[in-house]
């Protein structure tokens, strides 16, 4: 089966989409900074730990530890207990919240064609296999996605919007107006940690 390739941004905006609009449902208010910028790590995760595996490693293909659910759930189980005893739960929910959409975000392809053990074995990991992919390195990794976006006919908005990138853009304008709305939560957080660290380690 084809595997779906989704574009780092792409994981960023579904999964804050989601945390969103789950924090107005359950705690009508955007996301603060703080957890927001915890929902952005958590987005990143999967391919933090595969990536590195797969390129440097040579174990695995890109998809098997941090994308299985056998795996990431307790992790982020054990993450949220950890944070809770500190107060800080929130940001535990807006990390699981980042890795699960992540992860099925990678593999909605299989899961919409209902061949999730084909397409995705790496949802189970280890009780599945992970799918066998090309050896890739981060160049090629790179070449990969530079090539679909060459691919892509920029002439015709009928031609782009039957590529199967038009899904993750229209997520990201999505995600840019709704993030506007929210007030940008954690620009400031951003600019506040690294105003902070610039003045602890500026020696004048």
């Amino acid at each position: 089966m084809k595997r779906t390739t989704m574009m780092p941004w792409a994981h960023l905006a579904i999964g804050y989409l989601v945390y969103s609009l789950g924090m107005r449902l359950w705690h009508r208010r955007p996301p603060s900074g703080e957890a927001t910028l915890v929902l952005v790590l958590g987005t990143q995760l999967p391919d933090m730990i595969d990536k590195p595996v797969s390129w440097w490693l040579n174990i695995y293909d890109g998809r098997a530890i941090g994308h299985s659910l056998l795996v990431m759930i307790p992790l982020c189980l054990v993450i949220y207990a950890v944070l809770r005893r500190r107060d800080r739960g929130g940001w535990g929910v807006a990390l699981s919240v980042g890795v699960i959409t992540h992860i099925l975000g990678d593999a909605w392809l299989a899961l919409l064609a209902w061949k999730p053990k084909a397409g995705a074995g790496y949802l189970l990991w280890p009780v599945w296999p992970a799918p066998p992919y090309p050896a890739e390195g981060p160049g090629d990794h790179f070449e990969r996605w530079l090539a679909t976006v060459r691919s892509i006919n920029y002439e015709s908005l009928d031609a782009f919007l039957h590529t199967f990138l038009s899904l993750p853009v229209a997520f990201s304008l999505v995600f840019f107006g709704l993030w506007a709305i929210d007030g940008f939560p954690a620009a400031r957080t951003s600019k506040r940690i690294f105003d902070a660290v610039r003045y602890r380690y500026t020696p004048f």
